[in-house]
């Protein structure tokens, strides 16, 4: 069973966007974030969403009465219930005991590899 992905550089997503790969059954996202890569189960761990099929965005943040858009991490929210998770980190924002899969990326000779092998 194939248990990585090789892709050219020049296919990665763009910054803020979700490029979908399979590898050994698996669906994967691999996002771009603040120009690093990030893979992500495709797979939310609330109720079993496609979580990739979610919007990415960056979260809300409020600081002494003053509304403006996180610049810490970008999210992708869960189109089923609207859960949001941290593309980063795979951590739920709507509870902290819940995560994303994450899976290794690295880039190697021009190429992105994901790894099913590398959990992060």
């Amino acid at each position: 069973m194939n248990r990585e992905a090789r892709l050219p550089l020049r296919e990665a997503p763009e910054e803020g966007a979700v490029r979908m790969l399979e590898i050994g059954g698996h669906r994967i996202g691999l996002y771009r974030v603040s120009g690093s890569l990030y893979a992500l189960a495709d797979r939310c761990p609330h109720r079993g969403a496609p979580l990739c099929a979610g919007m990415v965005t960056t979260p809300i943040e409020t600081t002494g009465g003053e509304v403006a858009l996180g610049a810490r991490h970008s999210i992708v929210r869960c189109p089923w219930h609207k859960w949001e998770f941290e593309i980063a980190t795979g951590r739920s924002l709507v509870d902290t005991r819940l995560r994303v899969r994450r899976y290794a990326v690295h880039v190697e000779d021009e190429h992105v590899v994901v790894s099913l092998d590398q959990p992060t």
